[in-house]
C-alpha cells in the first residue's frame, strides 16, 4: 500500500462514531471494501516520544471506491502546515509503505 496522509482540522464519516479533530487520515481501497486510517496529531506525537508503534484507528467505508461517505472534512490550509507536521506526514506514509504499523477497529 502507498500512503497519502493529509492533515484535517475535522474529519468524520457515516460510519465514524464521532467527529475527529486535528488528525492525519488516509483512505485505502481493497477489492471488496474501503477503509480509513486515522491518527490524532497529539496521539501520534505521544507514540513517537514513547517509542511506541504507530497505531491507527481503522474506520470502515460505506463504499468500495470514492469518498462519498465523508460527512465532516475541514483540511488544514497547506500554507499553515509546519515543517514538523510535514515530517509526520512523511513518516506516516513511510510506515504504510513498510508495513510498520498497527490498527485498532474504531
Amino acid at each position: 500500500m502507498i500512503g497519502n496522509f493529509r492533515l484535517a482540522h475535522k474529519f468524520g464519516t457515516i460510519l465514524s462514531k464521532r467527529i475527529y479533530e486535528n488528525v492525519f487520515f488516509d483512505r485505502f481501497n481493497s477489492v471488496y471494501k474501503g477503509f480509513y486510517l486515522v491518527v490524532g496529531e497529539q496521539q501520534l506525537n505521544e507514540m513517537i516520544q514513547n517509542n511506541w508503534p504507530i497505531r491507527f484507528l481503522k474506520i470502515p467505508s460505506t463504499e468500495r471506491f470514492g469518498s462519498q461517505d465523508v460527512i465532516a472534512l475541514e483540511f488544514y490550509d497547506p500554507s499553515t502546515i509546519t515543517p514538523d507536521q510535514r515530517k509526520l506526514i512523511y513518516m506516516l506514509n513511510s510506515s504504510i509503505q513498510n508495513g510498520r504499523y498497527q490498527t485498532v477497529e474504531e
